[in-house]
């Protein structure tokens, strides 16, 4: 399709919506002409819906997001709509709070304003930016889990506070007087909330950064509307007054406006969080490393250079002008020393580098090998070795050296033999480079590239989470029995995948997993989620430990999700006892004690596999006319494809039960 085209119907469905959200006001304004309290009512109840719908889709995610953002505004949404619930339960023809008047309803319109107000004020604060300098260390679920116990009892308690002000002790200003109407405290507190609204702006203008273009702007129109909303009430008199019914229509719209931001920022469009934080620590990563590789060029440079230095001290005027170019601006030591490793010339930032004098070097106070790290002083021999047996080479090397103060740093060093017409000298030359700062910078780098990949693991294994528990939330909406075992086993094929990025954010390794751990959490999760275990289904695993890559992986942890789950729900009928085995080793272990494959099954490669997976149950067993390479199972059908995808071969035993053997390269394709 021409992107013309797709444009045109984004655009089209955007001027829909318009269209109807001003049809649904109009109906609602026509409807409050008649019945001003049933309008007021159905107002108030979407932004109480709305409000409790952020919160549980923030609630059920809180130990999947990494930001506090959308959890914070999402707890205090709560409670916002349950001010709100009490702001509509409160109006005298509702009869739910006999002995109160007008101002009850009022009071409370306040309170939750103020509230939502000062929540908006503190959100952007809770964004955490990422850099080079300062990398986040990954929060656990249960730290995840306590700010937002922390946050929802500290707004809890607040809400408990502001209620028994209103309804116990009764010092909460009054906000209404019938017949006058909104008293000055009212009217000022509005002009308060505005104000505090648009600082909320501004913080969030500042921290655009962190969102797409879209939901900043759904945002800041929210705030906006917010903002439009308590400026229109300043002017009401009376709940019959069109300006009451506008502030409440600008309100309306505020909480769909969040209510849209909040889903699409956090599960619409969840990897645009991931990749924005990212970006700067991936330019720290760009520029460091640009850094690095024109230092290494200017120290490769100098190889030709100091050949000005060859013939010692009595040459050294011939060249001084060269010599003292090249010094000043490479930054690093000069010396000359022979075949006992003694210095017998020395120059430039001595002092600088390892904190003595040059004379400390030249008078033989202080040999260079003693400042050489003692496990690094074999670096120097060997090498002197090397230019013994090969005088025209020049040497590269890094070691440690402990300066006069006790300081460890990290020097490159270059080093050749200088030839003399004799060919016999036994004298070397060579240049040191301090590149401590650039050893900390390439191990920062290394730390940060593993912290990116781990944090994409991550926020994969989180995103997945979060598709689970929204199917999780959607399956409760239905009851046919078919409906609900595709839902869940939707689940699982999701979860199975989200257990190798954990495992692979949590192990040592970026791209290589553990298979037999992983096999061992699937098995358990897949037990938990059939609720067996205690109904004489047994499990029985025999893995060896087997390191796999994720284009293996992934598809050999589905392909188990749906021969266990098949098993589970087809082998043991009425709940018959029996038993689940799992077997993964090599293959020549497994030929070895088993056979080699069935003739015509297709599995005599030309080429052998690495690994044997092999799932059997000891159930009643696949039925003899059923050929489970065609067939309408869905999960055996991704059982034929994934096999296929990583290259391997698979093979079914029907004796005592049913048994699947899968052969398969550690590779893949």
């Amino acid at each position: 399709m021409h992107i013309s085209n797709i444009w045109g119907r984004v655009i089209s469905f955007e001027h829909s919506g318009i269209i109807f959200w001003v049809v649904m006001i109009g109906l609602l304004h026509i409807l409050g002409l008649s019945n001003s309290l049933l309008s007021h009512t159905l107002i108030e109840l979407f932004s109480i819906i709305v409000a409790y719908v952020i919160f549980l889709l923030a609630w059920e995610s809180k130990t999947f997001l990494e930001n506090r953002y959308i959890l914070f505004l999402g707890i205090a949404y709560f409670f916002v709509g349950t001010l709100d619930l009490l702001h509509t339960l409160s109006y005298e023809n509702m009869g739910m709070f006999p002995g109160f008047d007008t101002d009850l309803p009022a009071q409370f319109w306040i309170v939750a304003r103020y509230m939502e107000s000062v929540s908006f004020l503190i959100a952007p604060l809770l964004l955490i930016n990422h850099g080079t300098d300062n990398v986040r260390a990954y929060l656990k679920p249960v730290e995840k889990s306590m700010f937002a116990w922390r946050a929802f009892s500290a707004y809890a308690i607040i809400t408990l506070i502001c209620i028994l002000s209103i309804f116990v002790f009764g010092n909460f200003p009054d906000s209404y007087i019938e017949g006058s109407g909104p008293t000055s405290f009212d009217i000022v507190s509005k002009y308060i909330i505005s104000l505090i609204l648009f600082c909320s702006l501004v913080l969030l203008y500042l921290k655009r950064d962190f969102f797409e273009n879209r939901i900043f702007k759904l945002l800041a129109a929210s705030i906006v509307l917010t903002i439009f909303s308590e400026m229109t009430l300043t002017t009401y008199t009376s709940v019959n007054d069109f300006s009451f019914a506008l502030g409440h229509y600008f309100k309306f719209l505020s909480f769909y406006l969040v209510y849209k931001a909040i889903v699409e920022m956090g599960f619409g469009e969840p990897y645009s969080f991931l990749f924005r934080e990212l970006k700067y620590s991936e330019e720290d990563f760009r520029q460091k490393a640009a850094l690095l590789w024109e230092e290494y060029n200017r120290m490769c440079g100098m190889i030709g250079i100091n050949k000005c230095l060859t013939g010692g001290p009595e040459k050294l005027e011939k060249n001084e002008e060269d010599y003292y170019s090249f010094i000043q601006n490479l930054h690093a030591i000069g010396f000359q020393f022979d075949g006992n490793l003694s210095v017998i010339f020395l120059h430039g930032p001595v002092e600088e580098m390892t904190g003595y004098t040059r004379q400390d070097f030249l008078s033989g106070k202080i040999d260079w090998e003693e400042i050489i790290i003692p496990d690094d002083r074999s670096i120097i021999f060997e090498n002197i070795k090397k230019l013994r047996s090969n005088p025209a080479s020049v040497i590269e090397s890094e070691y440690r050296i402990r300066t006069r103060n006790g300081e460890l740093k990290w020097v490159r060093q270059f080093i050749r033999r200088i030839p003399d017409e004799s060919r016999t000298s036994a004298k070397f030359q060579c240049s040191v480079h301090d590149i401590t700062q650039y050893k900390i910078t390439e191990e920062a780098l290394k730390k940060i590239e593993i912290t990116r990949i781990k944090e994409i693991h991550h926020r994969i294994k989180n995103n997945l989470q979060v598709i689970s528990s929204l199917l999780s939330l959607q399956a409760e909406k239905f009851e046919d029995r078919e409906v609900l075992e595709a839902f869940r086993e939707s689940q699982n094929r999701v979860a199975s995948i989200a257990i190798i990025h954990e495992e692979l954010h949590e192990g040592n390794s970026l791209d290589i997993l553990n298979f037999s751990d992983y096999l061992r959490k699937l098995t358990a999760d897949l037990f938990s989620s059939y609720q067996v275990g205690g109904n004489g289904i047994n499990l029985k695993l025999e893995l060896e430990q087997v390191n796999l890559g994720m284009d293996t992986a992934i598809p050999l942890g589905i392909i188990v999700n749906e021969l266990v789950s098949n098993a589970l729900k087809h082998a043991f009928p009425a709940g018959n006892k029996g038993e689940i085995n799992i077997r993964l080793q090599e293959t020549e272990k497994y030929i070895s004690e088993f056979g080699r494959p069935v003739e015509g099954t297709g599995c005599q490669f030309e080429q052998k596999s690495d690994y044997v997976l092999a799932v059997a149950d000891n159930g009643r067993g696949i039925p003899e006319e059923i050929d489970f390479k065609i067939t309408d199972s869905l999960g055996l059908q991704l059982v034929n494809i994934l096999v296929e995808q990583i290259d391997g071969c698979i093979e079914l035993k029907r004796a005592e039960g049913t048994e699947f053997i899968i052969w398969f390269n550690s590779s893949g394709k």
